[in-house]
């Protein structure tokens, strides 16, 4: 019996270790490369992650090749802009989202001014407003502002998640941007 407790327990355990394994590195990645790579998403990718990924993935993009395009024209590593993805806290996180949701959104300016508060990396992120401006509406904001406030209540998407896909994102990117360049080089 004794020994049937402890097989349960370690069956337990591993599947634990799976699932937070899958969640926290192979989901990210799998989401990233359907993204990048303009993929349709398998049945078995969880709504919650198909929903806002997968239908946004144009504009997600869009917007990481405008972000790569400064990063590269103005000398910021992608190493840089890793390490300011991960100092991003979740207490940050949510403090910018209260701070959101308490305030009369009106101008995608309004909204970077407000995140410039809260996350500073060790660049002028300056650099990105004009991109910023452009790329995100106010209804885009209100929506994923609306989103966010969803996910939260739910607990089913936790900032180290979207920080792990948006990482994975930019270096997937990255990667193809860098095998293209190869093989037109060739």
């Amino acid at each position: 019996m004794r020994r049937k407790i402890i097989w349960f327990l370690a069956v337990v355990i591993l599947v634990g270790v799976g699932y937070f394994g899958y969640v926290r590195f192979v989901l990210p990645r799998y989401i990233a490369r359907i993204i990048v790579n303009d993929e349709l998403a398998p049945g078995f990718l969880p709504n919650r992650y198909g929903k806002i990924f997968v239908k946004s993935k144009k504009q997600i993009n869009v917007g990481a090749d405008s972000v790569l395009r400064i990063m590269h024209r103005e000398k910021i590593s992608l190493a840089q802009l890793l390490h300011a993805i991960d100092e991003v806290n979740e207490d940050e996180a949510y403090q910018f989202l209260d701070e959101l949701n308490s305030t009369a959104i009106t101008s995608s300016n309004q909204v970077f001014d407000i995140g410039k508060k809260y996350f500073k990396p060790d660049f002028d992120v300056e650099l990105f407003r004009e991109v910023f401006r452009k790329r995100f509406s106010v209804s885009q904001l209100k929506r994923g502002l609306l989103l966010a406030n969803e996910h939260r209540e739910e607990g089913d998407m936790s900032p180290e998640i979207l920080r792990t896909i948006a990482k994975q994102i930019l270096i997937e990117k990255e990667r193809k941007i860098f095998e293209e360049l190869s093989y037109v080089n060739k």
